[in-house]
């Protein structure tokens, strides 16, 4: 009985560390094209927004995110607290839930009419379809439109920080 337990819980433990590796999906198209890829969103403000109103010269983070997720509103408030950091980071803020949720939380979190902000609704799926993130938020750093790092569960804000003052 005693080795039946450990036994279990050998391969309970070896589960749970299997599943805090990588949730990389290998076949993300993002994986063998290093370049921001073309998407359109539409905006809060019903106005279009792609990849072609990204300044090459600057960081880029791209974040996939669901307005009801915690993790979600966990970042945008971190990214909001500490913006100062960020001055030099366009932020493209994408969901394809509801508009109106959407809204809600740009509101909440302080992202509409931020100079390095843009927030939109995906409605083609076109960022999931090339990031194929597994879970909310995931965000790509770009620096000069090359990709610099890919975070699938969000960025400490502070780690975020770190990477883009060493760049």
């Amino acid at each position: 009985m005693k080795h039946l337990l450990t036994l279990v819980l050998s391969v309970l433990f070896l589960t749970q560390i299997q599943a805090q590796e990588s949730t990389v999906d290998p076949n993300a198209p993002y994986l063998k094209e290093n370049k921001i890829p073309f998407f359109s969103l539409t905006g809060i403000d019903g106005k279009e927004i792609t990849n072609k109103q990204i300044p090459k010269s600057k960081f880029v983070c791209i974040i996939i995110f669901s307005p009801d997720c915690s993790h979600c509103e966990k970042e945008a408030a971190d990214l909001n607290k500490y913006a100062d950091k960020f001055k030099n980071v366009v932020f493209v803020w994408d969901s394809y839930r509801d508009m109106e949720l959407i809204k809600k939380f740009a509101e909440k979190y302080n992202l509409i009419n931020r100079p390095n902000v843009l927030i939109g609704r995906d409605p083609n799926y076109m960022l999931p379809t090339f990031f194929r993130p597994r879970m909310t938020p995931f965000m790509a750093i770009y620096l000069k439109g090359t990709l610099l790092k890919v975070y699938e569960q969000g960025a400490d804000v502070f780690e975020l920080a770190k990477l883009i003052e060493s760049n």
